[in-house]
């Protein structure tokens, strides 16, 4: 099976390979600060879906907590080392399940 890249806009990207889907920097707002939509639609529910989300880092517009808060209970969520530490916001988002990485770190999925 091909891997799929679904790209929603900004850095948001749905990959999905052999049934598992990865969702990279969630950001489903029409609008952040001085970033805005200018084409397409905020993606639809679907794109909530995923095995397990990637924040790259922590700038708001790809750790954006609102978005993050929609995705669906128990999924994975892989921020950088000290995230917990420096966005307060991200411990009460109690649904997911949040793990701390440091460059060079490897999970599987």
């Amino acid at each position: 099976m091909p891997v799929e890249v679904t790209w929603w806009g900004h850095a948001t990207c749905t990959l999905e390979d052999s049934h598992t889907r990865v969702l990279t920097d969630p950001l489903f707002a029409r609008r952040l600060a001085h970033l805005r939509r200018r084409r397409g639609a905020v993606p639809p529910p679907e794109a909530l879906r995923a095995d397990v989300a990637l924040v790259s880092h922590l700038h708001s517009d790809h750790l954006h907590l609102p978005s993050l808060a929609r995705l669906a209970p128990g999924t994975r969520l892989l921020v950088p080392r000290g995230a917990l530490r420096a966005v307060p916001g991200l411990r009460r988002l109690t649904a997911l399940d949040v793990t701390e990485m440091a460059p060079g770190d490897v999970t599987s999925v």
